[in-house]
């Protein structure tokens, strides 16, 4: 009897040391995971706002979302806009073109390294003069505690066109 009450203190003290010594790891992956959360919440929130401001037509907005050496690669058209000043041209043209437009993304898939995330979309645009849908793939970095867009590459992979100019039933 008293070999077994030593074997199971023995066991009840390792499990205590065990417990003391991987509880720290513990609490550092849920950390982690805690602002991983934080992060890709923060990430999609970025993305909704680019939503918003491309169906308020407003350049300013969507220029504000992208970093200062931001880029929109068209990968469709092999095009590259990079800087502020190209973005407000890009985006100020793509809105004088379609008098209205709907813009949708949806992101598919957020990985997260330190400052720095990918984010694969869907995205979809009504204009008056078709529909037109596909990917993007954006990167985006946190500077001073907030995250920014520093690439957007952008594909269409199909549309629906048709003639100018189309007016909706109202």
């Amino acid at each position: 009897m008293t070999s077994e009450r030593f074997f199971i203190r023995r066991i009840l003290a390792s499990s205590i040391f065990m417990m003391l010594l991987t509880s720290p790891l513990i609490m550092t992956v849920n950390a982690a995971n805690d602002n991983s959360i934080d992060s890709e919440y923060l990430i999609r929130k970025l993305i909704r706002e680019y939503v918003n401001a491309m169906n308020k037509r407003s350049t300013g907005n969507i220029v504000s979302l992208f970093d200062e050496g931001g880029r929109f690669i068209d990968e469709t058209f092999n095009q590259e806009f990079s800087g502020i000043k190209e973005l407000t041209n890009l985006y100020g043209s793509i809105f004088s073109i379609n008098n209205r437009l709907t813009f949708t993304a949806f992101p598919w898939k957020i990985e997260i390294e330190d400052s720095n995330a990918f984010v694969t979309c869907s995205w979809s645009l009504v204009s008056d003069y078709g529909v037109y849908n596909g990917v993007y793939w954006i990167s985006v970095s946190k500077g001073s505690n907030e995250w920014k867009i520093t690439e957007i590459t952008a594909l269409i992979t199909v549309v629906h066109r048709y003639h100018p100019p189309y007016t909706l039933l109202s």
